[in-house]
C-alpha cells in the first residue's frame, strides 16, 4: 500500500471516529457528563459494574435495563478499567465476550483502553474474535486495538478466531493486516492451530508455510465490513 493510500485510509478512519463520536472531542464531551468521585468510590462503582456485566444471566434485567444500569454506574463515576483480582477481568473484556456492543460503545466513549489485558494477556479484541462479535471487532480496530497483540500463551486474535471457527472475524483481521507468521508458545502458526477457517495465502510472506486453504476475495471481506458498520450505526443511534 503506497503513502497516498495509507493517508486516505487514515482519513477515512478519522471521519468514522467523528461520525461515531469516538474522536477526542466526542470522548471529552461524554466525560464531561461523568460525576467526579474519589478513587475509593470510583473503584467501588467499577466493581459493581464488573459484577453486573459478569452475571451469567441477569434474569431481573432485560438487555435495555442492563444498558441503562451500566450507563448510570459509568456516569456516576465508575472506574471503567476496574480489574478483579483472580483473573484480571475488566468491563470491556466482559462486553467483548458476551457481545454487549451497546455497553462497550459507552465504555469506549468514556475513554476505555482498547488494549487493556487480563492476567492471561487476553485483550478485548481477542475475546471478540473468539466469540464472533464482528461489529465490536470493527469498532475496537477503528480505535487502534492491536490486532497482533499476543496472550501469555502466544495466541493472537486471529488464532483465537480460527480456534473457534469464526470466519467473519478472521476475514476482518486479515484485511486489517494481522500477521500470519506469528508463532505461539507451542510453535504453532495460524495455519496449523486447530480450527476451520479459510486463509488467503497471498498475504503470507513466509515460504515455509505450505498448507493450502480456500481464499476469500477482497470484495467478500469488504461486504462483511460494510454489514458490520451498518449494524454499528443502528446501535449508536439507539445509545444516543
Amino acid at each position: 500500500m503506497n503513502n497516498s493510500s495509507l493517508m486516505e485510509l487514515e482519513n477515512n478512519k478519522l471521519k468514522k471516529l467523528e461520525e461515531y463520536q469516538l474522536d477526542e472531542k466526542g470522548i471529552l464531551k461524554f466525560q464531561s457528563k461523568i460525576k467526579k468521585v474519589d478513587e475509593e468510590e470510583s473503584n467501588c462503582l467499577g466493581k459493581e459494574l464488573l459484577e453486573l456485566l459478569s452475571k451469567k444471566q441477569p434474569s431481573s434485567l432485560s438487555l435495555d435495563e442492563l444498558l441503562d444500569k451500566a450507563i448510570e454506574l459509568i456516569k456516576n463515576g465508575a472506574n471503567i478499567e476496574y480489574k478483579e483480582e483472580s483473573k484480571g477481568n475488566f468491563p470491556l473484556l466482559i462486553c467483548a465476550r458476551k457481545g454487549y456492543i451497546e455497553i462497550a460503545y459507552v465504555l469506549l466513549r468514556t475513554g476505555a483502553n482498547v488494549n487493556q489485558s487480563n492476567n492471561y494477556g487476553t485483550t478485548a479484541l481477542m475475546a471478540t474474535a473468539r466469540h464472533g462479535h464482528s461489529e465490536l471487532l470493527q469498532l475496537l480496530i477503528l480505535l487502534k486495538a492491536d490486532v497482533n497483540a499476543k496472550s501469555r500463551g502466544g495466541d493472537d486474535a486471529l488464532m483465537s478466531a480460527k480456534r473457534h471457527n469464526q470466519q467473519e472475524c478472521a476475514d476482518i483481521l486479515i484485511k486489517e493486516q494481522a500477521y500470519l507468521t506469528h508463532r505461539n508458545l507451542e510453535n504453532e502458526t495460524i495455519l496449523n492451530v486447530p480450527g476451520n477457517i479459510s486463509i488467503d495465502l497471498s498475504y503470507i510472506e513466509s515460504s515455509t508455510l505450505s498448507e493450502i486453504t480456500t481464499s476469500k476475495t477482497e470484495e467478500d471481506v469488504l461486504d462483511l465490513i460494510s454489514e458490520a458498520e451498518e449494524k454499528l450505526n443502528k446501535i449508536i443511534q439507539k445509545v444516543n
